[in-house]
């Protein structure tokens, strides 16, 4: 059996996150649910603008996955959602996928407003995942690209770049704000 390369094994981990019904196959309930997961995590309203914000950039890149979806479908298998997220060319035609997101990510972990993500308030984000201590600590190291002991915007756009197109490690930070650890 051949190896898988890392972008598309992350993809398959991405699948099996968000396919939390295990029926073989990502709808938009699915990635609904990584926003009500937001929702109730921060304590928002479903009306908050943050919230919307995020709704947002997930109907969208789901909407763009669809568009390289066999015709006619409202829900893809783990192939296809592969095939889509590889053919979204999130490197040039459809870059904004990622920033929408990775704007709407970095809007709700930045709980002060003041344009970066604190060790504290990633903690917070963290707690709502599951994952503490020394793992927490390495995370926040590997997404501190400029070690100036913040996550900025940029780090978060980045690393969704690197979870999606570049990066041949299998474990690349940025797979956090999607629900892969």
């Amino acid at each position: 059996m051949a190896t898988l390369d890392p972008i598309t094994r992350r993809l398959r981990g991405l699948f099996s996150v968000l396919d939390a019904d295990e029926d073989g196959f990502v709808t938009w309930d699915d990635l609904q649910r990584i926003v009500d997961k937001y929702t109730t995590g921060y304590a928002l309203p479903t009306s908050h603008s943050k919230i919307k914000a995020l709704e947002k950039a997930y109907w969208s890149q789901w909407l763009g996955l669809l568009m390289h979806a066999p015709p006619g479908h409202d829900r893809l298998s783990r192939d296809e959602f592969v095939a889509a997220h590889r053919a979204a060319d999130y490197d040039t035609h459809a870059s904004h996928l990622l920033e929408d997101l990775a704007q709407a990510i970095f809007s709700i972990l930045d709980v002060d407003g003041d344009k970066r993500i604190s060790k504290d308030e990633f903690a917070r984000y963290l707690d709502f995942c599951g994952i503490s201590g020394s793992e927490a600590a390495a995370v926040f190291k590997r997404l501190d690209l400029d070690g100036d002991a913040f996550i900025s915007q940029r780090e978060v756009s980045r690393s969704l770049r690197a979870f999606h197109l570049y990066n041949d490690d299998l474990n690349t930070p940025g797979g956090i704000f999607l629900g892969v650890r």
